[in-house]
């Protein structure tokens, strides 16, 4: 999808190829590795939900997205805005909090980093692309308006505009 296009319902599944995350080591941390951070756990090659407890030893290592919150280096940037959303802010904060629980479940390194107000917007940040995009698609889906992503490569960040 070209930089600064708008989504339709029609382009919604053309979204920019996965990147590889800067913040993953080539060779993942040891098995039952907890982070100090979040206290989720490296298993099976990946960092999971499943398995974390709070009696767990902490180790000296941060997961992905704890390092991301600490450099304040998102993957995703939204920006909410419009008369509406001035209208619908209190519901439309909601769904944003309600994609990132369900997200979570599915991967534990997609946060939101920061929500903050901006000359009269929203800027949500997360610590993934795919989330940022996910907040944007499902705000398109439930409250219409206009939706622009715009890819950096380069920095392997999206920006997501929606306004109404």
């Amino acid at each position: 999808m070209p930089h600064g296009s708008r989504i339709t319902m029609e382009e919604k599944g053309q979204m920019a190829a996965r990147s590889p995350e800067p913040y993953l080591p080539k060779r993942g941390p040891v098995d039952g590795t907890v982070c100090k951070g979040c206290g989720i756990v490296y298993h099976n090659k990946r960092w999971q939900i499943e398995g974390a407890s709070s009696a767990a030893p902490k180790g000296d290592v941060l997961c992905p997205a704890c390092q991301r919150i600490v450099g304040q280096d998102p993957a995703g940037v939204v920006t909410l805005s419009g008369a509406y959303l001035a209208q619908h802010r209190e519901e439309i904060l909601n769904m944003v909090k309600q994609q990132e629980t369900k997200h979570r479940e599915k991967n534990p390194l997609g946060r939101i980093m920061e929500i903050r107000e901006e000359d009269g917007g929203i800027i949500v940040t997360t610590t993934e692309d795919k989330l940022a995009q996910k907040i944007g698609r499902e705000l398109y889906k439930s409250q219409r308006g206009e939706l622009h992503y715009k890819w950096s490569h380069e920095q392997r960040m999206v920006r997501v505009e929606w306004s109404r």
